[in-house]
């Protein structure tokens, strides 16, 4: 999870743009009439998302057209019509390409943060597109909070970059497996509800735990030689160092929780780590 500048792009351009792309006359008047609501309620959305309250957002019925034929505008002209440049745009705003809600995966798509169909008029709204990757999309489906502890990390108004939302922690049986979970105890009460909430409706911590075995078995033969050159002191300096260096670009990534709990893990310095699987 981490934070993303607001897109450039604004909704007082854009809504209208998309409209007057639109081929039909008749739909065109309409979208243009609506634009008018459209442009309050993006105020109303900006206002409550600072105030982190869009779980209190209430649907309201279009006007000029139909909530089918807002939704439509998002996937006929943003997506593969012609303001297609602002859709890739927002979605090359993401930091090296990396899905903000995960901070794993590649970005390949937007992702409405509140969804399309309850809320039509958001369907083409800068700050409530969020680049995504594809799994993140799919499982955060049509998700809408209904309270304070519903709403996922929001990419442009939360910034958790300074608190440490991950924990990791190390089990050593046959072979060494890690398990993640948002760091419940150790966060303000408003954002650890939240974090929770994120990490179950995207199944984090399975995504997490896949990849951390992954990394241990290619790192398994630096530990090994880390050990036998310096012994388990020398072993919980390197990953330590380990756990700053990955943290710097994404603090809130699963590589320097994973690092930070093996580096306090006695049993995996003093020769659990031979545990890992080949």
């Amino acid at each position: 999870m981490y934070h993303l500048e607001l897109p450039t792009a604004n909704i007082t351009n854009v809504f209208p743009n998309c409209a007057r792309r639109t081929s039909n006359r008749q739909l065109k008047a309409a979208l243009l009439a609506e634009g008018i609501r459209v442009q309050q309620r993006s105020q109303d959305y900006f206002r409550m998302a600072q105030a982190k309250t869009l779980f209190q957002m209430t649907m309201q019925n279009s006007i000029h057209v139909s909530g089918a034929e807002l939704e439509d505008v998002y996937e006929r002209v943003l997506v593969r019509g012609g303001e297609r440049p602002t859709y890739l745009a927002i979605r090359g705003t993401s930091r090296f390409g990396r899905c903000p809600f995960c901070a794993q995966r590649d970005v390949r798509t937007l992702d409405h943060y509140l969804p399309r169909s309850p809320f039509p008029e958001f369907a083409v709204l800068p700050m409530n597109l969020i680049p995504c990757c594809f799994d993140c999309n799919h499982a955060k489906r049509a998700h809408t909070p209904v309270q304070f502890a519903d709403q996922m990390f929001h990419p442009y108004f939360d910034n958790w970059d300074d608190l440490q939302l991950i924990r990791a922690e190390v089990e050593i049986e046959e072979r060494v497996y890690v398990e993640f979970s948002a760091n419940y105890d150790s966060l303000p009460p408003g954002v650890a509800d939240r974090a929770r909430k994120h990490f179950e409706i995207l199944d984090l911590a399975a995504l997490y735990s896949d990849h951390a075995s992954i990394e241990l078995v290619q790192r398994k033969a630096d530990f090994r030689l880390t050990f036998e050159s310096g012994g388990q002191d020398a072993l919980r300096a390197d990953l330590l160092r380990e756990s700053q260096s990955r943290r710097a670009p994404f603090p809130n990534a699963w590589q320097p929780a994973l690092y930070g709990a093996l580096a306090e893990s006695l049993e995996f310095i003093n020769g659990g780590f031979l545990r890992i699987e080949e």
